[in-house]
């Protein structure tokens, strides 16, 4: 005779982990039986379909080769505080250390917060997975939400309807797209999709985009997704990145092909920022292992911006202390970004490349207080090649070079060496070249995106100018072939009015004249973001991803660069991508049991 238990319908979710030969084990102790809940644990889809996000640059943890910290980015406020404080009192020769493509690595020691109400995983697993790679405040809200969103697609797993046990919002809301609600609803039914589906739509501004069918979601809960951290060091090149992603990627799929799961062996890419050129020449190296991607805000073709904080250091406004507390740390002076990044080929590839509209580099006169401000087209730059234009053009060959040597090196870490700082920075301009030359147009063809296009707070240098309100007549013929004879390092260049050559006799920090009592002529960079983005990556930028024939690719408005999956229609997006990418998994096959 057997007996039949009826169980209570109390119960308590217990997390997920994993045994040590990685199949799925549920911490659960015995109780007594006065104590009426049931343990309740959820197990995964034994097909497994893992996600690795891919950060932007200084979104991974660094650490010098003797293991001391190199860049751990703040996550709280006193560490915010802490950070300022280290930024203002490091010297250019300290950061040049710091940052030293040559001496350091990633470091996995970062927070790695998971909480309680995330089941699919512990802290200890998290780890695993390279969370605390990356940095914490940025990243890890979406890293948990993603966990959430794509193994917990329903909010009460094991309940009915009836019982309040509906999708996401982020999924729920995707089935609604363009689909109007011509059924008034009580306020106690299921959430309003509907109503949330209109305001995505209107976010996304993409009438084009199919509605989620029930066999699109269906085919999402077929799979289990466990999101891992990618985290590079982001002062070498893309393609050392690119080629170590390939590798993880094998080390990943092989976890899943033993024991209780399967694998087919490809994976989801979600990259953000920087990690859009890793991610893309990842796919290029290895299209075969890459299910689909997904770019949130990626530089394309790169952003101005990094010319400007050669040349004026880390951008910020007086008034808002946020932006201030960040160039302290990242470097507020020429002084401080040059001897950080010149030789780093990774932040060089965030400069714009070669498909980056031309031009960007403008020069614009004001010759009276009250004239009109001329843009002088014939001197916008570049033409052609922004690296050999541009890029090392250096402030000892023309006012407006990029590069000034006499920064590169403050620590003396080239002196003795087969080549001098210049030709060193010059090498990794070329890496930079070369890279930006092999991932070309090239995208993943299941790729899915979104850039920003706020016109308001979040605008970016879509370009970057020079001005001058010179007012001594007209500028002279050679202007761009004239030496600097008094630049400083925030953005100022002072230029001779009539000769090459004369001894410099500065009169405040304006004016400056010759002993010949001949002016010069005083320009400067303006600190004026210019076009819509999302406050880093101009609008040019992002919707380059456009023009390669994206499956989607949605310009919205109203994050800030760094904090983008944090934005619900961004993140949305990003789950509408994956939901889509997920449809060209090989179907799911049953188990022979």
């Amino acid at each position: 005779m057997s007996t039949q238990y009826v169980l209570p319908s109390a119960t308590r979710r217990v997390k997920l982990t994993f045994d040590k030969n990685g199949d799925p084990a549920f911490p659960i102790v015995t109780s007594p039986e006065c104590f009426k809940q049931n343990a309740l644990g959820v197990l995964p889809p034994r097909d497994v379909i893992p996600v690795i996000f891919v950060p932007g640059v200084m979104g991974a943890n660094l650490k010098l080769k003797d293991g001391s910290p190199a860049w751990m980015p703040p996550n709280t406020t006193l560490e915010g505080i802490k950070a300022v404080i280290g930024g203002i009192r490091l010297t250019p020769a300290q950061r040049q250390k710091l940052y030293d493509p040559n001496n350091t690595e990633v470091s996995y020691e970062g927070a790695c917060k998971v909480p309680d109400s995330v089941y699919w995983l512990t802290e200890e697993e998290a780890r695993k997975r390279g969370w605390g790679s990356i940095h914490a405040a940025s990243y890890l809200a979406a890293l948990n939400r993603l966990e959430v969103s794509l193994n917990d697609q329903y909010t009460k797993p094991g309940r009915s309807e009836e019982d309040g046990n509906y999708l996401l919002p982020e999924i729920g809301a995707g089935r609604f797209l363009g689909v109007p609600d011509t059924k008034p609803r009580p306020a106690s039914a299921r959430p309003d999709y509907e109503g949330l589906a209109a305001k995505l739509f209107e976010a996304w501004d993409k009438p084009e985009l199919p509605a989620l069918s029930e066999a699109d979601i269906k085919k999402l809960a077929d799979y289990f997704y466990p999101v891992y951290a990618f985290g590079y060091n982001w002062l070498r090149s893309c393609e050392d990145a690119a080629q170590e992603l390939v590798k993880m990627i094998d080390t990943i799929t092989a976890r899943y092909k033993t024991g209780y799961f399967r694998c087919e062996g490809k994976v989801i890419l979600v990259s953000h920022s920087l990690g859009a050129h890793v991610t893309r020449r990842a796919a290029q190296l290895a299209p075969d292992k890459i299910l689909g991607v997904v770019h949130g805000v990626g530089p394309l073709v790169g952003a101005p911006v990094v010319y400007r904080r050669f040349r004026a250091g880390t951008e910020h406004s007086p008034f808002n202390i946020g932006e201030w507390g960040f160039a302290k740390v990242i470097g507020d002076t020429a002084e401080a970004i040059t001897p950080e990044l010149s030789c780093s080929p990774g932040p060089l590839e965030l400069a714009p490349s070669q498909f980056y509209p031309s031009g960007w580099l403008k020069f614009q006169h004001q010759p009276s207080a009250f004239g009109e401000t001329k843009i002088l087209e014939e001197y916008s730059l570049p033409k052609a090649d922004p690296y050999e234009e541009i890029y090392k053009k250096t402030t000892d060959e023309c006012w407006w070079g990029m590069i000034d040597p006499a920064l590169i090196d403050p620590a003396g870490l080239y002196v003795g060496g087969s080549d001098d700082p210049l030709d060193i920075c010059r090498k990794a301009i070329d890496t930079a070249k070369t890279f930006h030359q092999t991932i070309g147009t090239y995208i993943h063809p299941q790729t899915y995106g979104f850039y920003g296009t706020d016109p308001g707070k979040y605008k970016a240098f879509g370009h970057v100018t020079w001005h001058t309100d010179y007012r001594g007549g007209d500028l002279p013929p050679d202007l761009m072939r004239r030496k600097d004879v008094g630049r400083t390092v925030k953005g100022k260049s002072w230029v001779p009015a009539d000769a090459d050559t004369a001894q410099v006799i500065p009169v405040g920090d304006e004016i400056r004249w010759y002993e010949n009592q001949t002016p010069t002529i005083l320009f400067k960079l303006l600190n004026e973001k210019d076009q819509a983005g999302d406050g880093t990556v101009p609008r040019d930028s992002g919707r380059f991803l456009e023009q390669l024939n994206p499956k989607m690719a949605l310009g919205i408005a109203g994050y800030d660069h760094q904090t983008a999956y944090d934005y619900d229609y961004a993140y949305d997006a990003a789950i509408y991508g994956i939901i889509r990418i997920v449809q060209e998994a090989k179907p799911v096959v049953p188990w022979n049991c």
